[in-house]
Protein backbone atom coordinates (compact mmCIF):
# COMPACT_ATOMS: atom_id res chain seq x y z
CA UNK A 1 0.00 0.00 0.00
CA UNK A 2 0.98 3.43 -1.03
CA UNK A 3 1.24 6.07 2.14
CA UNK A 4 0.71 9.46 1.43
CA UNK A 5 4.00 10.37 2.51
CA UNK A 6 5.12 8.38 -0.36
CA UNK A 7 3.40 11.05 -3.25
CA UNK A 8 4.59 14.31 -3.80
CA UNK A 9 2.83 17.28 -2.46
CA UNK A 10 0.88 17.93 -6.25
CA UNK A 11 -0.01 14.21 -6.38
CA UNK A 12 -1.25 13.98 -3.02
CA UNK A 13 -3.47 16.68 -3.37
CA UNK A 14 -5.28 15.20 -6.56
CA UNK A 15 -5.62 12.69 -4.50
CA UNK A 16 -7.20 14.19 -1.70
CA UNK A 17 -9.43 16.11 -4.38
CA UNK A 18 -10.74 12.78 -5.90
CA UNK A 19 -10.96 11.29 -1.99
CA UNK A 20 -13.48 14.33 -1.25
CA UNK A 21 -15.21 14.56 -4.63
CA UNK A 22 -15.90 10.93 -4.12
CA UNK A 23 -17.08 10.86 -0.47
CA UNK A 24 -19.76 13.52 -1.68
CA UNK A 25 -20.77 11.08 -4.67
CA UNK A 26 -19.13 12.71 -7.70
CA UNK A 27 -17.47 9.44 -9.44
CA UNK A 28 -14.94 11.82 -11.26
CA UNK A 29 -13.59 15.00 -11.59
CA UNK A 30 -11.84 18.12 -13.95
CA UNK A 31 -8.87 19.18 -13.81
CA UNK A 32 -6.74 21.27 -16.02
CA UNK A 33 -4.56 19.58 -18.40
CA UNK A 34 -1.52 21.27 -17.21
CA UNK A 35 -1.66 18.51 -14.29
CA UNK A 36 -0.96 15.29 -17.10
CA UNK A 37 2.17 14.66 -15.77
CA UNK A 38 0.88 14.10 -12.59
CA UNK A 39 -2.06 11.73 -13.82
CA UNK A 40 0.57 10.10 -15.84
CA UNK A 41 2.83 9.14 -12.74
CA UNK A 42 -1.05 8.46 -10.39
CA UNK A 43 -2.14 6.19 -13.53
CA UNK A 44 1.06 4.26 -13.53
CA UNK A 45 1.04 4.00 -9.65
CA UNK A 46 -2.61 2.38 -10.42
CA UNK A 47 -4.24 4.77 -7.83
CA UNK A 48 -6.18 6.88 -10.55
CA UNK A 49 -7.55 6.39 -14.48
CA UNK A 50 -8.29 9.46 -16.59
CA UNK A 51 -8.71 10.48 -20.05
CA UNK A 52 -8.96 13.94 -22.03
CA UNK A 53 -11.94 15.85 -20.80
CA UNK A 54 -14.65 17.35 -22.64
CA UNK A 55 -13.89 20.78 -22.27
CA UNK A 56 -10.97 22.12 -24.18
CA UNK A 57 -7.66 21.63 -21.76
CA UNK A 58 -9.36 19.31 -19.25
CA UNK A 59 -9.07 16.21 -18.04
CA UNK A 60 -11.67 13.57 -16.07
CA UNK A 61 -9.59 11.86 -13.43
CA UNK A 62 -11.38 9.19 -11.01
CA UNK A 63 -10.06 6.98 -8.28
CA UNK A 64 -9.25 3.25 -9.17
CA UNK A 65 -10.58 0.42 -6.70
CA UNK A 66 -6.52 0.54 -5.51
CA UNK A 67 -6.89 4.16 -5.13
CA UNK A 68 -9.90 4.27 -3.06
CA UNK A 69 -7.78 2.40 -0.99
CA UNK A 70 -5.19 4.34 -0.51
CA UNK A 71 -7.33 7.22 -0.25
CA UNK A 72 -10.70 6.42 1.52
CA UNK A 73 -10.89 5.29 5.24
CA UNK A 74 -13.15 2.84 6.31
CA UNK A 75 -15.56 4.00 8.83
CA UNK A 76 -15.27 8.02 7.40
CA UNK A 77 -18.29 9.74 8.01
CA UNK A 78 -18.49 13.46 6.59
CA UNK A 79 -18.84 16.54 8.59
CA UNK A 80 -22.34 17.46 7.18
CA UNK A 81 -23.33 13.75 8.85
CA UNK A 82 -21.56 13.45 11.46
CA UNK A 83 -24.17 13.62 14.60
CA UNK A 84 -23.05 16.51 17.12
CA UNK A 85 -21.51 14.87 20.50
CA UNK A 86 -24.28 14.99 23.35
Amino acid sequence: MIEPTDLPPTQYLVMEVLAARYRLGEQAWTFPSTLRPVMQALAEKQLIGWKSGTAPASILAWLTDAGRKHSLMPGYVPPIHATPPQ
